[in-house]
């Protein structure tokens, strides 16, 4: 009782800094959280990207990392157990272009990653893959060529998972077979892409809405899922140049979406930006160029007794691919708020 009397009145602390900074002038107020470093990862000899992160019911992270050698492309998920090194627990072949996207952990704590094929011809599907205890990684979805897919979110037992290539959301059912939908759950045009190629990207529910990133646009969409699982109608809930790239994103329980996006406005390098969106306060700037964000990809809350109101923050460092010096990271945020699993 009293772990959850702190909690409320964190969340009550930090949503009053909210709507004080929605209330005055724009911009909003800068909300300022001190970050600490929970882990790193080796770049690699030609650089390595961070795009995917998701936390069990324990509290342990798992994180997607792609990187890339002289002649290969190597996938890699990682179990992060803060206070603790990073352990490498499962890898995939992506020669010669693939890469690792979105985490996800369903409700009994299996985890999967989304994969993007690449090459000519490509070796690996665009697909998602289950891990398991040994650390095998086997394809359970397989989408058609041309997909990219990004977020992956599980809900009611089923997955679903963005398509940035081709602006969809796709729904399926992950079992022992192989799954090959052929047909997108929503494609919409709120969804699709613009000039970068980057559509639909980061997704969170909160109940039975979805929320979706749309990265060209600076576009957070809200889909609810109707009781025969049918989408309703989408609707935009904000569009901001500010989050134009944005990322992944988090719910938290006090209604607000954490949006990391990869780039800032200021021209610094690093560059990144974190936001908070919701009804109360509108768009709260966290994070501009700070100097601890490095093309962030994805925020986590954190699930166990002592993480719940913290927010980790996943730093891709996707110009280590060329030589920049950086390598991806996981920095941690006390934000006073817990969050709402992705499943």
């Amino acid at each position: 009782m009293k772990r959850r009397l702190t909690l409320v009145l964190a969340g009550a602390l930090l949503l009053a800094l909210l709507a004080a900074g929605a209330a005055a002038a724009a911009p909003a107020r800068t909300c300022t959280f001190t970050p600490s470093l929970v882990a790193t990862f080796a770049a690699g000899d030609y650089g390595s990207f961070a795009e995917g992160m998701a936390a069990d019911s324990h509290g342990r992270l798992y994180v997607s990392l792609t990187t890339w050698g002289a002649d290969t492309n190597t996938g890699q998920i990682w179990r992060v157990r803060p206070g603790a090194a990073p352990d490498l627990v499962g890898s995939l072949d992506l020669t010669p272009n693939g890469m690792m996207a979105g985490v996800a952990v369903d409700a009994a704590d299996h985890v999967y990653v989304a994969v993007v094929g690449g090459g000519t011809p490509s070796t690996i599907d665009s697909a998602v893959f289950a891990l398991d205890g040994r650390g095998k990684l086997t394809e359970v979805v397989k989408l058609l060529d041309g997909s990219f897919p990004n977020g992956l979110a599980f809900h009611g037992g089923l997955a679903y998972i963005t398509d940035c290539a081709t602006g969809c959301i796709w729904r399926t059912r992950v079992g022992g077979r192989l799954a090959e939908p052929k047909t997108p759950w929503l494609q919409d045009a709120l969804l699709a892409p613009g000039d970068n190629g980057l559509g639909a990207n980061g997704i969170a529910f909160r109940g039975d809405d979805l929320f979706v990133s749309v990265s060209d646009f600076g576009r957070i969409v809200r889909i609810p899922v109707r009781r025969d699982g049918m989408p309703g109608a989408p609707r935009v809930v904000c569009e901001r140049p500010e989050l134009v790239s944005a990322d992944g994103i988090a719910c938290d329980a006090f209604g607000g979406i954490w949006i990391a996006v990869n780039a800032g406005s200021t021209g610094a390098s690093p560059s990144g930006a974190l936001y908070r969106l919701s009804d109360a306060a509108g768009l709260q700037k966290i994070a501009d160029d700070p100097g601890w964000l490095n093309y962030p990809t994805t925020p986590v809350f954190g699930t166990d007794r002592c993480t719940r109101d913290t927010l980790y923050v996943e730093n891709g460092a996707y110009f280590s691919t060329y030589g920049d010096g950086t390598v991806p990271d996981i920095q941690a945020l006390r934000v006073g708020v817990p969050g709402l699993p992705l499943r």
